[in-house]
C-alpha cells in the first residue's frame, strides 16, 4: 500500500508544540485535516485552542504492516515526533 506523509505542526494557546505525521492513502487524503482534529482532539485540544498550525504533503512512501492495518480500520496513521 502506497501512503502519503502530511508534515504537522501545531501550537496551542499556551504554547505547547505538537510535531507529527499523518498517514493516509489515496482514499483519504482529502480528510486529513479532519485526522488532525481528531488526534488533536484524543490529546484533549480543541480547535479553539490552536494558536497556529500547519500541515502539508511531505512525500509518499510503502506502508508497513501496522500503518496498514491502521488506515484500513479507521483511514489514518499518526507518527508522534515532538510534543513539547
Amino acid at each position: 500500500m502506497q501512503v502519503h506523509v502530511y508534515d504537522t505542526h501545531v501550537t496551542t494557546a499556551d504554547e505547547k508544540h505538537l510535531h507529527f505525521d499523518v498517514l493516509v492513502d489515496d482514499d483519504n487524503k482529502d480528510k486529513v485535516q479532519q485526522y488532525v482534529l481528531e488526534h488533536l482532539a484524543s490529546k484533549e485540544i480543541t480547535p479553539k485552542q490552536i494558536k497556529h498550525d500547519r500541515c502539508q504533503f511531505c512525500h509518499s512512501e510503502i506502508a508497513n504492516p501496522q500503518v496498514r492495518a491502521s488506515i484500513e480500520a479507521k483511514g489514518y496513521y499518526i507518527i508522534s515526533l515532538s510534543e513539547h
